[in-house]
Formats: structure tokens, C-alpha cells, sequence
């Protein structure tokens, strides 16, 4: 998400974009060996090391209350039972079981859309609405089901419940001076949006605050220039980071900022990744040495 962080669960218009790399969905069906019909879903990293294997019994079972515990695995394994709960009665056949893989192409801790992609790939297959799917399961917005899903640049808003997008572009011209500063720590965004979640209640009710944020959010849209692209997320970011009294990038790793400088959180707010013009990268280049960075026109889809 370029632009549109937090707001966009209140109502405001938020800008997306996808990136190349994405998740492979891998589905096997086969006649059911003795012990009965099972689905297996095993999860791949990157590097093809596998970092989820489950297995279910069909027709699934209730999960047992003390399984919903606080470990990597237990999360993980609660998410798939619940995203497998929703597929229609009859989707599974008897005395057929099921082996799913799914492959991600970038590193887990990037930020980049484990989930969401998971979701999208899930949702395709069982014939399922993948934002149904992202509200029971997940939460959240459901702008980065929605850019999975479409495979394109779009402007994202929700009314009440309904989620609804049109298209958006954004000329690689205007980024070429950009880079993705990964910063090797995923954000949980669940917990980042609940942290905040009574300032953003407070933050809907203010008018004046809400059309400042959607005027912000409509000029980023339609920049046409670097410098008018580039100060609409600056102002966009220093809005948000007074309304929920949020750190910038700015303060959170002591950058001092310079004219023409771009600095901007991606992903969730104080993690996951940063946006850079050539200006910051210049002027901060001693502290960003141990990060991986990545030109944004290279990862990103123009």
C-alpha cells in the first residue's frame, strides 16, 4: 500500500500496487489410503524449506478449544482450519484425499503478502470470495486481497463492510529514484491496526481531519510530477503519524530530514519495509548499509 495506511478501515481511499514476485498454490487429489480421507497442506519458504506441514481428517473436525494457543504453529494451523471450514459441503470427495503445497517467492519476513496471496490462491480454487474469506479469517482492510486478486495498480475503499476498487496506475517515470528498504522484521498488522484502533474511531469522527486525509490520498493519485508525488506521501505520513500519535521513520531511526528527501513507512507502520528516494539513501547511506535494498521499479508491477 503506497498510500492510505490505517485510514483506509475508516473509509478513506487507499492506493495499491503489486509486486512481482508472488505464492504458488499446488493442489493434488488422490484416492484415500486406508487410515482414511486426509488433506495435507504444506508451506514452502523461499528457499523451499518447509516451514508449515498439517494434516486434517475429512470431513473436517472441530478444532478442539485447547489448541488455540500462542505458538507460530498452533496460529498457523488454526488460520488453515478456519479458511477450510468455509469451503461448501460436498467440495471434498469421499474416499478422495487432498495434498495442498503452497510456494512462496519472497522471504517470509518481507512484508510482501504471505497471507494475503494465500488467501487469494485459497479462495480461487474453492470457488470462494477471497474477501469473505480475509474478514473471517484475517481482518483488516482486505486492500492486499484485493491487488492479489487482480494482479494490478487500484484504489481501494471500504463502505461499511463492502470493499470495493477501481483501477490506478502509476508511471514508472515517476519512480525510478525509489528503492524498497527491507528491513527483515515482519510487522504483525492484525495487532498494529488494534493498537490504534479507538484513535482511528476518533480520527472517523473528525471531518475536517477526514477531508484533509482524502484530499492528501486524491492529489498522491493523481501526481503527475516526482515532486508533487513524492511531498503528498510525505504529508500523507505526517498527518496520519499526528492523528494516532504514530513515530515517523524519521524519528524512529533518528533520519534528519532534507529537502527533496523521501522516507516512508511500508507495509505496517514501524516495520516490515521502507520507501527511499536516492536523496535519503544518499544522505543516510552509513545507516541503511545493513539493510537489502532494492530498486522499486524492479520489484514492483508498472
Amino acid at each position: 500500500m503506497l498510500c492510505g495506511e490505517y485510514a483506509v478501515t475508516v473509509g478513506v481511499e487507499a492506493l495499491a500496487i503489486p509486486v512481482v514476485p508472488g505464492q504458488w498454490m499446488f493442489v493434488w487429489e488422490f484416492d484415500s489410503p486406508g487410515g482414511g480421507d486426509r488433506l495435507i497442506w504444506e508451506a514452502k519458504e523461499k528457499n523451499g524449506n518447509t516451514w508449515m506441514n498439517e494434516s486434517f481428517a475429512l470431513p473436517l473436525e472441530t478444532m478442539p478449544a485447547e489448541a488455540e494457543k500462542s505458538s507460530e504453529r498452533d496460529r498457523s494451523r488454526e488460520v488453515l482450519h478456519s479458511m477450510l471450514c468455509m469451503v461448501a459441503e460436498g467440495f471434498w470427495k469421499k474416499g478422495k484425499s487432498y495434498r495442498i503445497e503452497t510456494q512462496l517467492e519472497f522471504e517470509r519476513s518481507s512484508g510482501l503478502g504471505s497471507s494475503s496471496t494465500m488467501v487469494a490462491n485459497f479462495a480461487r480454487f474453492a470457488g470462494l470470495d477471497a474477501q469473505i474469506v480475509q474478514q473471517k479469517v484475517f481482518g483488516g482492510s482486505g486492500y492486499d486481497v484485493a491487488v492479489a486478486e487482480l494482479g494490478k495498480g487500484l484504489v481501494f475503499w471500504k463502505n461499511g463492510e463492502v470493499a470495493n476498487w477501481d483501477k490506478w496506475s502509476l508511471s514508472s517515470d515517476l519512480t525510478n529514484k525509489w528503492k524498497i528498504v527491507f528491513l527483515g522484521k515482519k510487522q504483525n498488522s492484525r495487532s498494529a491496526l488494534s493498537d490504534v484502533k479507538a484513535k482511528l474511531t476518533a480520527m472517523k469522527n473528525d471531518d475536517f481531519l477526514m477531508h484533509q486525509l482524502q484530499q492528501v490520498c486524491a492529489a498522491v493519485k493523481l501526481a503527475n510530477q516526482v515532486p508533487m508525488l513524492e511531498a503528498g506521501l510525505e504529508m500523507w505520513q505526517a498527518i496520519l503519524a499526528m492523528s494516532l500519535e504514530l513515530e515517523t521513520p524519521y524519528q524512529h531511526f533518528k533520519f534528519q530530514p532534507i529537502k527533496g528527501g523521501l522516507c516512508k513507512w511500508l507495509g505496517a507502520w514501524g516495520g516490515d519495509m521502507l520507501l527511499i528516494n536516492d536523496v535519503i539513501e544518499e544522505s543516510e547511506r552509513e545507516a541503511l548499509k545493513k539493510y537489502q535494498i532494492i530498486s522499486w521499479n524492479d520489484i514492483v508491477v508498472s
